[in-house]
């Protein structure tokens, strides 16, 4: 469809601000609008005075207001002096408004004259300064002494610069495009607004169905978009220029080799301006450009020379550093190859398998190529064949990782010689198989290719060949096949589920993590490199199958040995042990596991990123912080890490859909759910994660108010997991089915299954269905301490709040106020809600509540832009179906047109001390430290007394 280019970029996201301007003017005082460069000031001013202005104040400007022209009720002046003149002819007042953008520019006289007339009542100040600039006393007087209310105008968060963009585009992007603008433009405004308009006139920018897509900028920046950065870095001196030029090349620097290079007065200048971003992990500090797209302008007009010298002196600059490991030598590599030379095979080789690692496939390629000419250039110099393979196997994980999985077989199958014999054989055996299945999607090939392989290598490389069985039974739902695999290296599959009918007990520590730690003398090499692949799939299999305590102690046991596996194992390891953490509910443990996955994410490529920000975001949600996990996942979902059998994209935006709801943005929430539906049935098809994706869904459609949905879909979730074993799963399921609408029918259910499971979590939440089932008050009470004691304190609010509610119906009305006050209590420590079914007298209050599953999904669907043809190629279904649907939604809603459905679809209001994000698109940092309470240390405890039990309430975690 054509784009209109020419469509007005209407003021949004800043509601926050707008309304603590007006509300400074009504107040009798003024406003000073702060801020940085292209963040907006200025249409925010304009805006300020349009309000004025309709709400009968006399406004007048001095040096022009961006904004529309000739607005009704503006008078403009060319001077602070001829504007004060004809104040003292009309007599002055508070019912007068001068605006004046860029105030820091004034001179002392007229800052002076602005400020006295302001002191004497006889004007109100609105006006814009930059908030890196030196400021004329006259406008520092005017705050100082509260004449005028200071608002600062912050870069817009993802939330806002979504708002922004869906007033543009008349719609919505798909989460990964919003990080990908977000991160190339850090929420400036004019930087985002001139990216996005030289990407819908190039075209990639595109409407694709019902969704806007962007997949990145290709080559330097436009023209307009460079000038306007330029600005930015325009007045530097001789030394800034040089690190401004040595950052746009080779950034991030550490801050001790810019010192090296007589730099650090440049660096700290930069700073103060805020040209120079500084990042500090642990003891390392390093320099980056404040916004990426400033070092791609730079390189764009950088003269050749200057450029191939400005490299090989960052090249060096590393070299000379005390930090000399696989990351270093990729980047002097890098920098080498872009300078014009061609580095020693042996480095080229070394720096392509990190940047694999890194999943950086576009340079491992680059680098790969390299290699290749230079052994076409010498294939009678004796090399030797093995090396040829080893250089088809990164080429093979490099396609694959470009999702370029048809060359990648190809190159796969043509791998004959591979460094390490056997065991190198088994590696590229491993990579193909993988790629069949994660990327080509056929499972079943992969299984037949890994079969025939095995019988040609026999016992040789028998831990890459066990890990890949062990992947693809993962991917297949035949999680004991995964544990089954373990016993054939040293007993890793330990003891599996207590057998239906019996208690459970701890897991002991059997021959599965005794003798799996390597300790004793029978553990040999071999066994032990096999470990490293397959022990965290292992772990995984018995965590999903009702055994996370047990899958705990096994990690723990090969703990010291995984510090000195490979990376990829060594990320495998630190991720599954977060996973079973969190599957066994314990908070605590959960946050040790996390923060040491978050740790490592870093030397772990995209990967690591990825992965530390989804299992950050799972705890952050149990800790009932939905509005921050939901922005760690928007950064999740733009990350291209190629294939990976722990997470998936469309499992990534299920999760968005589910904090987004918990955040109380529901029609957001439900589009983003449909987003992720759709990219699941364009993937392989992975229960484990599928099923997951349902539940996600389920948890959507209980806070949009669709409970009765709700508990069908969670339902359906229960019986795929209970029959592939998966009891957490299928206990978590039907938790959700009961606490959404009734117990009863899943109490004797989810009892039985609680027997055959050893996760504490998964213990309590039987505990709590059956106790809802029997109306048994005391029951939740202990329930809610327990999950206390787990810190676990959104699902002890909920239990205590539960309680409450059984005592009041039963009469004890003192017990229930002291439940529901401990509950209120709870939900104040971790700085959030009840969810919608548990409030207090909640039940059946959402006007949208008598909407069935598919007609809230596409009056969603409808309040965010789509036609009835985009939705109906979304949910597969026909034109007339969806028409039949809105008429139904239109008649159930009391509405007539689509506009009145965004309205029914708002966000469900936050309590005081609520998260910051789900209040307002445009709130300001400023704002959200207002309204979030301030967040605790690492490791901080809170302790107080429950007011239900009088017992401490412990550390929150």
């Amino acid at each position: 469809m054509p784009i209109d280019t020419g469509q007005q970029w209407v003021l949004a996201g800043r509601e926050s601000e707008l309304g603590a301007a007006g509300a400074a003017l009504r107040q009798g005082g003024g406003v000073l609008l702060t801020g940085g460069p292209g963040v907006g000031r200025t249409r925010l001013l304009a805006a300020v005075l349009e309000e004025a202005a309709a709400a009968g104040r006399t406004v007048v400007t001095v040096g022009g207001v961006g904004g529309r022209r000739g607005s009704g009720g503006v008078r403009a002046f060319g001077s602070v002096a001829e504007c004060l003149w004809w104040l003292r002819q009309s007599g002055g007042g508070q019912r007068v408004v001068l605006g004046c953008d860029d105030a820091h520019l004034l001179d002392e006289a007229d800052a002076h004259r602005v400020y006295r007339t302001a002191a004497a009542g006889q004007l109100a100040v609105a006006a814009t300064v930059r908030q890196d600039a030196r400021h004329p006393v006259g406008v520092d007087r005017l705050w100082v002494e509260q004449l005028v209310e200071r608002v600062e105008v912050a870069p817009f968060d993802r939330t806002a610069t979504a708002a922004m963009l869906r007033a543009r585009l008349g719609g919505r992007l798909d989460a990964g495009s919003l990080e990908r603008l977000w991160s190339a433009t850090q929420g400036n405004a004019l930087v985002l607004r001139e990216l996005v308009e030289h990407a819908l006139d190039e075209g990639s920018l595109r409407r694709e169905r019902e969704v806007w897509s962007w997949s990145g900028l290709a080559g330097g920046p436009p023209r307009r978009l460079a000038d306007v950065l330029l600005l930015w870095l325009r007045d530097l001196s001789a030394q800034e220029e040089e690190l401004v030029g040595m950052l746009a090349v080779a950034e991030p620097l550490e801050a001790d080799a810019v010192a090296r290079r007589g730099l650090a007065s440049a660096a700290e200048a930069l700073s103060r301006r805020g040209v120079v971003r500084v990042e500090q992990t642990g003891r390392r500090v390093r320099l980056r450009l404040a916004l990426p797209l400033a070092g791609r302008t730079v390189v764009s007009r950088m003269p050749a020379l200057t450029a191939r010298r400005l490299r090989l002196q960052a090249a060096e600059a590393i070299e000379d550093g005390e930090r000399t490991g696989p990351d270093e030598v990729l980047r002097t590599v890098t920098l080498r190859v872009a300078a014009g030379l061609v580095p020693e095979r042996r480095l080229l080789l070394e720096a392509a398998r990190t940047a694999v690692r890194r999943q950086e496939f576009a340079r491992a390629e680059q680098l790969c190529r390299l290699v290749t000419d230079e052994d076409s250039g010498e294939r009678g110099a004796g090399r030797a064949e093995g090396g040829s393979g080893e250089v088809a196997l990164l080429l093979g994980r490099v396609l694959a990782g470009q999702g370029r999985h048809e060359e990648a077989e190809e190159v796969f199958a043509s791998v004959r010689g591979c460094p390490g014999g056997a065991a190198g054989r088994a590696e590229a055996v491993a990579a193909r198989v993988a790629n069949i299945a994660f990327g080509l999607g056929r499972v079943e090939t992969a299984a037949a290719v890994l079969e025939e392989e095995q019988r040609r290598l026999g016992g040789a490389g028998a831990g890459s060949l066990l890990t890949a069985r062990a992947v693809l039974a993962v991917l297949a739902d035949r999680l004991p096949e995964a544990v089954a695999a373990g016993e054939a290296v040293v007993g890793l599959g330990g003891p599996g589920p207590v057998p239906a009918g019996e208690e459970a007990v701890a897991a002991p520590a059997g021959r599965g993590e005794g003798a799996a730690g390597g300790s004793s003398g029978g553990t040999g090499a071999g066994e032990r490199a096999g470990a490293a692949g397959l022990l965290p799939v292992v772990a995984f299999a018995r965590a999903e199958l009702g055994d996370p305590g047990g899958a705990s102690a096994l990690l723990a046991s090969w703990a010291r040995q995984a510090e000195a596996w490979p990376e990829e194992a060594l990320l495998d390891f630190r991720s599954v042990a977060a996973h079973c953490a969190l599957v066994q509910g314990d908070l605590r443990a959960a946050g040790t596991a996390v923060a040491r996955l978050v740790r490592g994410a870093a030397g772990a490529g995209r990967l690591g990123q990825l992965r530390a920000w989804v299992y950050q975001a799972r705890l952050l949600r149990r800790r009932g912080r939905p509005e921050d996990a939901a922005a760690l996942l928007w950064q999740a979902g733009a990350v291209r890490a190629g294939y990976d059998w722990l997470t998936s994209p469309s499992w990534v935006l299920a999760q968005l859909a589910g904090a987004l709801a918990e955040a109380g943005r529901h029609g957001e929430a439900l589009r983003t759910l449909a987003e992720a539906r759709s990219a699941q049935r364009a993937g392989v098809r992975r229960p484990v994660l599928d099923d997951a994706i349902g539940f996600e869904r389920a948890v959507v459609l209980a806070h949009a108010g669709d409970r009765s949905g709700a508990a069908a879909q969670a339902l359906e979730v229960a019986g795929r997991a209970e029959a592939g074993g998966r009891l957490p799963a299928a206990i978590a399921a039907l938790h959700l089915a009961a606490r959404a609408t009734d117990a009863a029918p899943s109490a004797a259910r989810v009892q039985r299954l609680a027997l055959r499971c050893r996760a504490e979590e998964a213990r309590l939440q039987a505990e709590q269905v059956r106790a809802l089932a029997r109306g048994d008050a005391e029951a939740l009470v202990a329930v809610a301490g327990r999950f206390r004691s787990l810190a676990a304190l959104p699902a002890a609010a909920e239990a205590a709040e539960q309680a409450g509610r059984v005592h009041r119906a039963a009469g004890r009305r003192r017990k229930g106020r002291l439940a529901s006050a401990a509950a209120q209590e709870l939900c104040a420590r971790f700085g959030g809600a009840l969810p919608p079914w548990a409030e207090p007298g909640e039940r059946g209050t959402d006007v949208t509540a008598a909407l069935t599953t598919r007609e809230r999904e596409v009056a969603a669907l409808a309040a965010g832009g789509l036609s009835n043809r985009e939705i109906a190629d979304r949910l597969v279904v026909s034109v007339r179906t969806v028409e039949n649907h809105l008429h139904r939604v239109y008649h159930k809603l009391g509405v007539v047109q689509r506009a009145d459905l965004s309205e029914l679809l708002v966000t469900r209001p936050v309590p005081d001390g609520g998260g910051a994000g789900a209040v307002g698109a445009g709130r300001t940092a400023q704002a959200g430290r207002a309204a979030r309470p301030r967040p605790r240390p690492a490791g901080a405890e809170e302790r107080g007394r429950c007011a239900m039990c009088a017992q401490p309430l412990g550390s929150v975690g």
